[in-house]
């Protein structure tokens, strides 16, 4: 009880930028998923965790000297938020000048209501079965865009949607259906979740930069000063 109390604590601190998971999906009649507040501060925290990559898909260059790990969830409104906000800077400063990897864990919030995040994972590695890290993160992208086209907050994501992006990234329909109905790397993605657990991160998103875990949809900002350290 402690604990959860702790990361409860942690999480307010941080400005509302995390989905936890140990509060109810309904405070005051507000659904936690649809909060827009924007995380005002935060810094790394102290705790220091071992996690991997495991052989997840990652962005940028293996011997990159920062490594990032996400969990996130497709249907996190937070998680969307980084994606359009935050890291197209990353991208652009820091992953494709080959200073930093980007790694990407599920983390599905299931027990939020986030019924369609686990399947949209699934849906993205039947994706990249077939084309690999390039092809997964074209279809991560299509996740998110799609959810910006419905609106803000929690919005669901159709399985007429997740098939239409395979169709449109050219995926052969049968093995990528197959796959997808079978729920082929469910056991997978249910890993990387009790990963974040065992670690004591309980929301989305979360990070890890070189074992130093960060929790929020943080602004650019704060990621840059935390590169930028660990480069100097």
């Amino acid at each position: 009880m402690s604990e959860r109390k702790t990361v409860n604590l942690q999480t307010i601190f941080l400005g509302l930028s995390v989905v936890p998971i140990s509060i109810i999906v309904f405070l005051l009649g507000i659904q936690i998923g649809q909060s827009q507040e924007t995380p005002e501060e935060t810094e790394q925290t102290e705790q220091k965790v071992s996690v991997d990559a495991d052989d997840d898909p990652y962005l940028g260059s293996l011997d990159a000297p920062i490594t990032v790990i996400e969990f996130s969830d497709y249907q996190c409104p937070f998680c969307r938020s980084f994606y359009n906000e935050t890291l197209p800077e990353i991208k652009k400063n820091f992953i494709d000048k080959g200073l930093v990897r980007f790694v990407y864990r599920d983390l599905p919030l299931t027990q939020l209501g986030h019924k369609d995040s686990l399947p949209a994972a699934n849906a993205a590695e039947c994706a990249r079965l077939q084309g690999g890290d390039e092809i997964y993160f074209a279809y991560h992208d299509k996740i998110f865009q799609g959810q910006n086209e419905l609106g803000n907050g929690v919005v669901p994501i159709p399985a007429e949607s997740l098939s239409a992006y395979a169709k449109e990234l050219n995926l052969d329909m049968e093995e990528w259906s197959t796959c997808q109905d079978s729920l082929k790397f469910e056991s997978e993605i249910k890993n990387d979740a009790a990963v974040a657990y065992d670690n004591h991160m309980n929301g989305t998103p979360s990070f890890v930069i070189n074992g130093q875990v960060v929790v929020g949809a943080q602004p650019y900002n704060i990621f840059e000063q935390i590169f930028n350290n660990l480069l100097n």
